[in-house]
């Protein structure tokens, strides 16, 4: 069976100038965005307008001004059209606890007027063995699971998760992380994630924005992004960070040192990579200390602190 909508498109998500005010309170800030498909992932910290953006997205809440389209529709004026095309899993969501997943779903099938059957949503999410369980008798990561199989039922092309991992332990947030990422190689069907963890979006985005009070701040293909913002940030493993960080602190150009653990450091400074090496290691042969070594950090965080700072 066919999931989805493939796109192929340059742009599936258009905002232009958007604003949105509560107020006094600007969540929306003049924001511009164009989002490809692909595993899009919207990051910031609580309050930065994420989620007020998605509801604008989503024609729950207007904007004071501004444009916003999805597939070429209008977000205002084409919604119900949009919604037709669309999947959308809520952070939180409530379903019927004492329903079971196989009946659950057939009735939202029935909704949206779907050729999808329960057995090849559950399918899709590795959730077979579940059809008969009732919905209160599911894990966090099984009711996710679920979630996610609803978003699909109406056979999107663009399917919403805001904070999908939020309230999972760890292997449960990995394994959904897996799941959207798996997914969308599968169906070719895109993904708009909405999270403020950024390790975790790391994991499953190909595309990446950086929002901040109310702002588009940095936005693109993620392994783009970190290279351009981590080019001077820089990771060094060695025998004992704490003998090391007070003299990598007076390294002439650091900008930012600090202990990731026992044995690592995160260096940030304006200096290039065999500068900082040759210095490094001098400091180290002083103290004693070890340098198992030294590269330039690679990771959604290093690239957040960078811009951010």
């Amino acid at each position: 069976m066919t999931w989805g909508r493939q796109l192929t498109g340059s742009s599936i998500i258009s905002v232009e100038q958007l604003t949105k005010k509560f107020g006094a309170l600007t969540a929306i800030n003049d924001t511009n965005l164009e989002i490809e498909p692909g595993v899009f992932g919207l990051i910031g910290p609580n309050g930065a307008g994420k989620t007020t953006l998605l509801r604008i997205l989503l024609d729950l809440a207007r904007p004071d001004s501004g444009h916003a389209q999805i597939l070429g529709l209008d977000s205002k004026t084409e919604s119900l059209e949009i919604r037709r095309r669309i999947g959308v899993l809520h952070e939180q969501p409530s379903f019927p606890e004492a329903v079971s997943v196989r009946d659950y779903l057939q009735d939202v099938c029935g909704l949206y007027n779907s050729n999808r059957t329960p057995e090849s949503l559950l399918k899709l999410v590795d959730l077979e063995y579940a059809a008969d369980r009732q919905i209160g008798q599911l894990s966090a990561g099984m009711r996710q699971r679920v979630g996610i199989a609803l978003a699909f039922a109406g056979n999107p092309e663009i399917v919403f998760l805001d904070e999908p991992t939020a309230n999972l332990d760890v292997g449960s947030r990995e394994q959904i992380l897996d799941l959207i990422f798996e997914l969308h190689q599968k169906s070719g069907v895109s993904f708009v994630l909405i999270s403020h963890i950024l390790s975790e979006l790391e994991r499953a985005c190909t595309h990446v924005a950086f929002m901040q009070s109310g702002r588009i701040i940095e936005s693109g293909k993620i392994n783009e992004v970190i290279s351009r913002l981590t080019k001077r940030s820089y990771r060094i493993k060695c025998s004992e960070s704490h003998l090391l960080i007070d003299r990598i602190r007076e390294i002439e150009g650091t900008t930012s040192a600090r202990i990731l653990g026992p044995a690592s450091i995160s260096l940030v400074t304006d200096s290039d990579y065999n500068d900082v090496r040759s210095k490094v290691e001098q400091i180290a042969a002083s103290l004693g200390v070890t340098i198992y070594s030294l590269e330039q950090a690679a990771t959604l965080e290093d690239a957040y602190r960078e811009v951010i700072r």
